[in-house]
């Protein structure tokens, strides 16, 4: 019993030494609402170079904002809004679900935080590709692919796929929108955890209660990493779905 309570948990999950997923939802659903607002008009400009051909980020940004306005970085918001908000929360309630079934089974997560987050991070980014971000993701590439085309080229909406085309539609690009979510939510966690085990050792902190910044740093870094990593796949997707 004393050995299942000194196990660490990985970084992101409640700050007591056990999962709660429903918390988990609740707060990656705010987290993720967030984050949508700081980052549209970024994911619009990424997702315009990805399927048109811009010299450069400025270049993109200037084309977008002087056929459509400010108003054209934020082209897709709803999908996006609603894709953010839920795919955070399906994915840390899933993180903490797979890391309750770990811990059920009598694994020691702390011989190997950095792979046990990686390989539930896996499971919970294919969970949220598949029930939630693909169809939303469609969506959303659509309306940023006419960004800077004029106000004129109205995007379809959810509705008018369906009825034109079924739901199938909404579900092109799926594979790789799966692949995307899964090795990168996989990555992130698994740098996240390793990064921040270099962090606190190097600064004398213990893991459970460090600060938040040191979250924030290897949050960052797992961030950077999977991003890059994770580009030629996020290609991909995009081209299909525009």
């Amino acid at each position: 019993m004393a050995e299942t309570k000194n196990r660490e948990v990985p970084a992101g999950l409640a700050s007591e030494h056990k999962p709660y997923p429903l918390r988990s939802f609740a707060a990656g659903a705010v987290a993720g609402a967030i984050d949508t607002v700081i980052t549209m008009p970024l994911d619009t400009i990424k997702t315009q170079m990805q399927i048109q051909s811009h010299p450069s980020v400025a270049a993109c940004a200037r084309t977008i904002v002087r056929h459509d306005g400010i108003l054209g970085l934020y082209y897709g918001f709803p999908p996006f809004l609603l894709q953010a908000s839920g795919k955070a929360a399906v994915r840390f309630c899933m993180f903490d679900v797979l890391i309750k079934l770990v811990d059920s089974s009598g694994a020691d997560r702390s011989r190997n935080p950095a792979l046990w987050s990686g390989a539930c991070g896996l499971g919970a980014g294919l969970s949220e590709a598949l029930f939630w971000t693909a169809p939303t993701e469609r969506l959303k590439v659509l309306r940023q692919a006419r960004a800077g085309l004029g106000k004129t080229c109205l995007p379809p909406s959810a509705m008018s796929l369906v009825r034109e085309r079924g739901v199938r539609d909404l579900y092109v690009g799926a594979g790789a929108t799966a692949a995307r979510q899964a090795s990168s939510v996989a990555m992130r966690f698994c740098f996240l955890e390793e990064a921040k085990t270099v962090i606190c050792h190097r600064m004398g902190y213990d893991k459970a209660g460090a600060p938040a910044w040191v979250t924030f740093v290897s949050g960052g870094i797992g961030g950077f990493i999977s991003a890059v990593l994770n580009n030629p796949i996020d290609v991909v997707k995009s081209r299909i779905q525009a």
